[in-house]
């Protein structure tokens, strides 16, 4: 591994933006046939926490969507492991703000579930998806109902994923397969099939 250690500036009045998009992508292992990959010789910052690579999904299936209420979801990590066996459990958590039978179908669907999630971050200037899950760690979702106790009190589904990687958060800059398209995760473009 080459040696990237660098001064980390940070220049004064610089935008910094918090939060998640509201709209997160997830998909069950099973229908992963091959995975990106961490950047074999990483010669930059960027590459060394970035993903190389697309998606290959099995005939017929793709990444699905799911609405988040802006500020109360989160993606973090936090370190994992004893001494020389060190990595990151990366973490996130979303709300979508119903009980309705959509969304508790995909409760029960996902707390025994093996998945990955792609979250888009925030950024003036920069393109930044993350993904959480990969091809060699199995991943944990929790899922947990709230109808509110009182008229306007948030209710909903809050669920969490834990992902044991390598890498905090690492980066994704391909291609998401949707149901009507292609996300280009370096640009941010989405692309509907047929066009």
């Amino acid at each position: 591994m080459a040696d990237l250690f660098e001064s980390i500036l940070w220049p004064e009045g610089q935008i910094n933006p918090s939060g998640l998009a509201s709209e997160i992508y997830f998909i069950p292992k099973s229908h992963i046939s091959t995975y990106p990959r961490p950047t074999v010789t990483p010669a930059t910052a960027s590459e060394n926490v970035s993903l190389d690579g697309d998606f290959t999904l099995a005939a017929g299936k793709f990444f699905f969507k799911l609405y988040s209420t802006q500020g109360k979801g989160k993606v973090n990590w936090e370190t994992l492991g004893e001494k020389d066996c060190k990595m990151f459990k990366n973490k996130g958590t979303f709300k979508y703000p119903d009980i309705n039978d959509a969304g508790k179908s995909l409760a029960k669907q996902l707390i025994n579930a093996n998945c990955v999630i792609v979250v888009k971050l925030p950024h003036e200037t920069e393109i930044r998806y993350v993904m959480l899950g990969d091809a060699d760690y199995d991943t944990t979702v929790t899922a947990n109902g709230d109808s509110g106790d009182e008229p306007g009190s948030a209710k909903g589904i809050t669920i969490e994923i834990e992902a044991p990687c390598t890498t905090p958060l690492p980066n994704y800059k391909g291609s998401l397969p949707l149901e009507t398209g292609n996300l280009d995760c370096s640009t941010g473009i989405f692309t509907e099939t047929g066009n």
